[in-house]
Formats: structure tokens, C-alpha cells, sequence
């Protein structure tokens, strides 16, 4: 394969869409001809795409014919920023979790539709060995602590739907293995403020999780420490339970 044929817009639409948005953030408002003009675009593309961008939100002609950015673009950037700003906290807080104890490695977990992700993995340079997950991988429902933790705070009726579709196949001998039981997990969960794995998605693993919400209640996320059963004892987890909790309180307690 050529360079040339390597470096070729896949999408080319899309290319010459932002480049109008960009000389639209530069200028701020330009006339249709000054758009042609500075993007050196054909007439009737650039008419067709300021159409299109218009009729999604992205551009707005004004009362003197100028077009501008316009609420699409604001809403997508500061979705762009929250994501940015919630992971720089989450990581920010979560390095201390990690240091309080002699623990694998800590997650910061989000929910989108119907499923779970790992959003922030913070592995222990102390640990002698390393677990399955990984930012933007999926997080079990059933036999993650995170997973469950982020369900059990989920609407009711978009809980239950959930419950229904998940695959219940056992990993260890300690995994959950029907809807019933975890209902009844969740319902615990709800109630402590806080969920545990007991090796239910791998053997030897324990897992500690936190629901994060802000000052108004509202869930974001949640967190999870995971360690060696050896050293996650039942002695040592009331411990590793109060700090997650706070580190998770200390996450919601910055989201503005």
C-alpha cells in the first residue's frame, strides 16, 4: 500500500465538516462565501454540509446571515470535558486507595445502556500478579463486585430487565448462578452501601466496591479494589471496606 493511498480520508464528508468547524471556532461567525473562501472547499459541498450541520445543531445562521457554533457542539464538548475532568479525579483519588493497602489494583467502573466498562485501571507496582480487566473492557453483572455494585443503583425497572438477560454460567465455585440470588445480592448491596466478590469471577480474587455520587445523589460511577485472598482476609477487608467507601465519597463530593 502507497503512502498516499494510506494517508486518504476514509471519510471524506467528515473531514471537510470539521474543517469548517474549525475555521468556525477561529473566526466565530463567518458568512457562506468566507466559509467557501477559507476552506477551499467546493460551492456545493459547502453549502450541503452547512445545510446538514444546521438541521443537527452544530452551526447557526444568525439574524445577519453569519453562521456560528452553535448548542450540539457545546453539549458534545462538555460531555468531552466532564468525562475528562471525572477521570482525572477518579485517578487522582483512587492513587491513594492503591497506596493504603496491599492490593492488586483499583478501578473506576461506568455504566452505559445496559452495560458495565472499566473506565480507570490502577495497577499496584507491588503486586506479584495481574488480573483480567482493562480500561474499556466489559464488566461482568454477575461475578464482578464493580458490576454489581454499579446495578444494584440503577433504575428499577431498567435493573430488572437487565437481571433478566444476563448469562448466569458459574466461573468459580462461589460465582452467583441465577436471577434470585442476585436480586437478593443487590438488594444487600443497596442496603450496605458497598458490594463484595468473594472469588465469584476468578479464584483466589477478592473485591471490595463503592457507588460514587455527587452532592445532588446523582450515581456517576463506581469504584473497586481488588486483592489476593491471602492478603484480603476477613480480618483485613473491614478496613479495605471504610477506605473505598471514603475514597469513593471523596470522588463525588468534587464532581461540580
Amino acid at each position: 500500500m502507497t503512502d498516499e493511498k494510506k494517508d486518504k480520508p476514509r471519510v471524506p464528508a467528515l473531514i471537510r465538516a470539521l474543517t469548517i468547524l474549525s475555521l468556525l471556532e477561529q473566526k466565530h461567525s463567518m458568512s457562506i462565501s468566507e466559509i467557501i473562501k477559507g476552506s477551499a472547499l467546493p460551492r456545493s459541498t459547502v453549502y450541503v454540509l452547512m445545510d446538514e450541520m444546521t438541521r443537527l445543531g452544530l452551526v447557526h445562521q444568525n439574524n445577519q446571515g453569519l453562521y456560528q457554533l452553535w448548542m450540539k457542539v457545546i453539549q458534545l464538548g462538555q460531555a468531552a470535558k466532564d468525562s475528562l475532568d471525572l477521570r482525572d479525579l477518579a485517578t487522582s483519588h483512587l492513587g491513594t486507595l492503591l497506596e493504603s493497602c496491599e492490593c492488586i489494583a483499583v478501578h473506576y467502573g461506568v455504566f452505559d445502556g445496559d452495560k458495565a466498562f472499566y473506565s480507570v485501571k490502577m495497577e499496584s507496582p507491588r503486586a506479584g500478579f495481574h488480573i483480567l480487566s482493562r480500561e474499556g473492557m466489559e464488566i461482568s453483572l454477575v461475578h464482578a463486585g464493580l458490576g454489581k455494585c454499579l446495578l444494584a443503583f440503577q433504575d428499577p425497572s431498567k435493573q430488572e430487565r437487565i437481571i433478566n438477560s444476563l448469562d448466569y454460567t458459574p466461573k468459580t465455585p462461589t460465582s452467583i448462578t441465577s436471577p434470585e440470588q442476585l436480586r437478593r445480592e443487590l438488594a444487600t448491596i443497596r442496603l450496605k452501601g458497598w458490594a463484595f466478590d468473594d472469588s465469584e469471577g476468578e479464584n483466589e480474587i477478592r473485591c471490595v466496591a463503592a457507588p460514587v455520587f455527587d452532592v445532588k445523589g446523582v450515581l456517576h460511577g463506581a469504584i473497586s479494589i481488588v486483592g489476593a485472598r491471602s492478603k484480603f482476609t476477613d480480618e483485613v477487608i473491614k478496613n479495605v471496606v471504610e477506605n473505598t467507601k471514603a475514597c469513593a465519597k471523596a470522588i463525588g463530593d468534587a464532581i461540580v
